[in-house]
């Protein structure tokens, strides 16, 4: 789970400011969208909820985990001199536009090996130029206190990085270039000690990006005859009209793998390119019940947009709360009816469901799910420009004697108590449509 997030100097992000998903005063409102992944007394936020004007830097936030995870799992594939990839500083400063980008993260890995219900708590920093990581560490709490697993600094090489002595158990020392993350390196390593492969499969695996209009769905799935049946139940249930799916390989799947297999570029990972491969062998049909009791077939082109999209997200979502992984999602709603997305949320912050301590990150429009039935106001954060620069803060932060925890959040924020809304100047657009009409019409003249 993450706990902090503290991003600076990131697309329209300038000035170091922290996301966070701390339960900092667990309260008695709404207490089962909170959790405990260390078995202590910090709690942890299932799900938090981003709002915002267009362009007031909703996407960019959620697309700095995106570059947080570049780091850690690409990274260490760079040769030396290549271009980090994810180096997209802030522009409108001299001052942050050659300045590294600094990412800090907060977060707990379950540990399998001493009790699969707690968790270790890490802290990760990195700080990177185009070509050049200039400051990482790593450090985890085996008590209240951190310790340090590693550390390397701005003049550090593969050979000087500093090692904690609870860092141990495989071999340390790896050779790294510039542009490649220490924790990229070892923990894509047979050879390292299980802790820094814990958190480099952590990010790998259980951490999952959806951009706005991003079309993300888990490869190969449908092969896995359990969890068909389990998305068929989901959709049946949320009255999509389909009764049950059937899997079926396609007739035109050798053509499209040949075609598949020619636009890939040259050094395409092989396993990956396999997956690709096995993922275009097999379509979906769906059954929908006719008056007669008989099934009728229809393939996903001919679903709604929603139940494609519900479709493709489901197994996501289904795998990430059985595992306790981290769900991003931009635009939640998107294409979707707000009782799903509403139904979304439920899903991972009902204790009886979310057993594993998922968490799901997303941004909406929609100020209905801005409810406090849904979401308590730690869960509910906003974006804004000032000066250009995104700011961005949490309801918890106003005055919680005037804003309490059954308060009508979603009307307040449509009343601009809040910030956060789009700043529109209705006299210029008048304006501008008049002089557009006097231009044509004298024109026409």
């Amino acid at each position: 789970m993450i706990a902090n997030f503290t991003v600076s100097n990131f697309r329209s992000i300038k000035d170091e400011q922290t996301f966070s998903f701390y339960a900092e005063t667990p309260g008695t409102h709404l207490v089962e969208n909170v959790t405990y992944p260390a078995d202590d007394k910090i709690g942890v936020l299932k799900s938090v909820g981003l709002y915002g004007a267009n362009a007031s830097g909703k996407s960019n936030l959620l697309l700095a985990f995106e570059a947080l995870r570049y780091i850690i799992m690409n990274s260490g594939d760079l040769k030396e001199g290549d271009v980090i990839s994810c180096y997209e500083p802030y522009l409108l400063s001299k001052d942050t536009k050659s300045s590294p980008i600094r990412f800090e993260v907060e977060f707990f890995v379950p540990n399998e090996e001493s009790s699969p219900s707690k968790a270790l708590r890490y802290r990760y920093c990195v700080a990177f130029f185009e070509r050049k990581i200039v400051e990482e560490s790593l450090f985890f709490y085996p008590s209240s206190q951190q310790a340090m697993l590693f550390n390397r600094g701005v003049e550090d090489s593969w050979q000087t990085v500093t090692f904690g002595s609870l860092y141990k158990g495989g071999k340390k020392r790896l050779p790294f270039f510039a542009n490649n993350a220490y924790l990229s390196k070892a923990g894509d390593s047979a050879d390292t000690p299980q802790m820094i492969r814990d958190v480099y499969n952590y990010f790998r695996k259980e951490f999952i990006h959806i951009g706005a209009n991003e079309h993300k769905h888990k490869l190969n799935w449908l092969k896995d005859d359990e969890l068909v049946k389990k998305v068929a139940k989901l959709l049946s249930f949320v009255d999509t009209g389909i009764s049950n799916i059937r899997v079926q390989e396609r007739t035109d799947a050798e053509d499209e793998l040949k075609f598949l297999y020619g636009i890939l570029p040259d050094g395409f990972p092989e396993n990956i390119k396999q997956q690709f491969m096995e993922d275009r062998k097999y379509k979906s049909l769906f059954l929908h019940l006719t008056d007669t009791g008989d099934n009728e077939l229809f393939e996903e082109k001919e679903e709604s947009a929603g139940t494609r999209k519900l479709f493709n997200l489901a197994p996501l979502i289904i795998e990430t709360l059985s595992k306790g992984g981290v769900l991003i999602m931009d635009e939640l709603d998107n294409s979707m009816h707000p009782f799903m997305a509403e139904l979304i949320i439920k899903l991972f912050n009902d204790t009886h469901i979310n057993k594993g301590n998922a968490q799901l990150i997303f941004s909406t429009h929609n100020i209905n799910l801005m409810s406090s039935e849904l979401l308590r106001r730690d869960q509910i954060w906003f974006t804004e420009k000032q000066q250009s620069a995104t700011r961005f803060y949490s309801l918890d932060d106003f005055d919680k004697k005037k804003v309490k925890p059954q308060s009508p959040f979603n009307q307040w924020y449509a009343e601009g108590r809040f910030g956060a809304i789009p700043a529109i100047n209705y006299q210029g657009i008048v304006e501008l449509f008049n002089a557009a009409g006097m231009d044509n019409a004298q024109k026409e003249k």
